[in-house]
């Protein structure tokens, strides 16, 4: 057989092991050794030192410690306490509680980097309460899926972590990256509640606050606030690596549960369960991704894709368009982790060639993964939602995230048009800073 029908089977194989269910860990894996076996010599050798050296990763580390670091914020309470503490610094707004959905979730996302935790951690505080306070259905529910999103943009992101590793760019500079983005998308988010609210003053009721109270609160957010300076701090001055950041503000959060005291041998042992969980997920689909990439390799198609942009001649405005519309189809049936690794073997080497700025690709490839978490049918966000309310439909919770799926497609374009807002302020650190 040649070559070309080779690489058509092997294509096949993994088309017909996704459509027929199979994890997209084994159905990479499966396509992958069996491309390797086709197209490479050594090929056992060279699959073992493959899976051996992507799971033997300083960088990917930092995956298992981030997740720990927003399960224990979950164990202990403190994320319960943000989110009361934010109540009273933007009740007085137009949109009161509304507005606290976006910055809890930000605030929060800033410290977990998993769009489901943030979800989970802030939903199930916030919509019974509003509810409770007779607030907009549809603004309740598509405030805390949308806002769930920025739990992998803000930085930490465990999915500019695998973006990084993959690519071979700086994690630091993609999570330095994301602020400027991700505070944007929230003003976002808050301006189009506050305009809703203004225009018609029924979708939520007014909320009362002093400054007494606004000042107590600080007490419920401190925590918070500080583990993200420690975060950002470290990471943007190159004092550490976003690994040892990860481990560093772990400890921190160890600490803090020992003052606030809420610590406990049980809390420990359920937030590392559930990072080994993610872990295990994330690397399995990781390595799977590397072994189909391997043999991609060896039949030249990495090589080949990139003669082809050239000879086509197309505009990185076109492939951009092209890009982005594979994301927002395939976002609807893949969840952020498994889109990334089925997609970056291909589009990474478009964005090589067309000269992207590896940094800005990165942060708006994951704001295009963002944008998956509230498009039905595989939306994460949504579903977490219905599974934290009761009495509603995905339907439902789709609806009520669809004007804010347009706003994400706003900041999209607009840090298209203007990449400096994503480039800008990763080139004021320091040279020296690592990944």
């Amino acid at each position: 057989m040649s070559n070309v029908a080779l690489l058509l089977v092997v294509l096949v194989v993994l088309f017909a092991l996704m459509a027929g269910g199979v994890w997209v860990f084994a159905a990479l894996g499966v396509a992958g050794l069996l491309g390797i076996v086709l197209f490479g010599a050594g090929w056992q050798f060279s699959a073992a030192i493959q899976m051996w050296g992507t799971s033997n990763s300083f960088v990917l580390s930092a995956v298992p410690l981030f997740v720990f670091l927003g399960e224990i914020m979950l164990q202990t309470g403190m994320s319960g306490s943000l989110y009361r503490g934010v109540m009273h610094w933007v009740g007085r707004i137009p949109g009161g509680l509304l507005h606290s959905n976006v910055v809890a979730c930000a605030l929060f996302a800033a410290i977990s980097g998993s769009n489901v935790a943030t979800v989970a951690a802030i939903g199930s505080l916030a919509i019974p309460e509003q509810q409770a306070r007779n607030y907009d259905r549809r603004l309740i529910l598509g405030s805390i899926a949308a806002a769930g999103t920025l739990g992998i943009l803000i930085p930490p992101s465990i999915s500019m972590i695998l973006y990084g590793s993959w690519m071979e760019v700086s994690i630091a500079r993609l999570f330095i990256g994301g602020i400027i983005p991700g505070i944007f998308i929230a003003l976002l988010f808050m301006g189009y509640i506050a305009i809703r609210c203004v225009i018609n003053p029924e979708l939520s009721p007014k909320v009362s606050s002093n400054w007494r109270n606004r000042l107590y609160s600080i007490k419920d957010i401190w925590p918070s606030v500080t583990l993200i300076l420690l975060i950002i701090i470290g990471i943007y001055t190159g004092l550490m690596t976003p690994t040892e950041t990860a481990a560093v503000a772990s400890v921190f959060a160890l600490l803090l549960a020992v003052v606030l005291r809420k610590f406990s041998l049980s809390m420990v042992y359920k937030s590392a369960l559930a990072a080994v969980g993610t872990t295990a997920m994330v690397m399995i689909i990781v390595i799977g991704a590397k072994l189909f990439v391997m043999f991609l390799i060896f039949a030249g198609v990495t090589d080949a894709l990139s003669r082809l942009m050239i000879s086509l001649n197309l505009s990185p405005v076109m492939v951009l368009i092209f890009i982005y519309f594979i994301y927002l189809i395939l976002g609807c049936f893949f969840d952020a982790t498994s889109l990334l690794m089925v997609t970056l073997p291909f589009v990474g080497p478009f964005a090589v060639t067309m000269g992207f700025d590896l940094i800005w690709f990165g942060v708006i490839v994951t704001i295009l993964l963002t944008i998956g978490h509230i498009t039905p049918p595989i939306g994460m966000n949504l579903f977490v939602v219905v599974g934290i309310t009761r009495g509603i439909t995905l339907e439902e919770v789709a609806r009520s995230a669809l004007p804010f799926f347009f706003l994400l497609l706003v900041a999209l374009a607009v840090l298209t048009i203007f990449p400096q807002l994503v480039t800008w302020l990763p080139a004021t650190m320091l040279d020296a800073a690592p990944r």
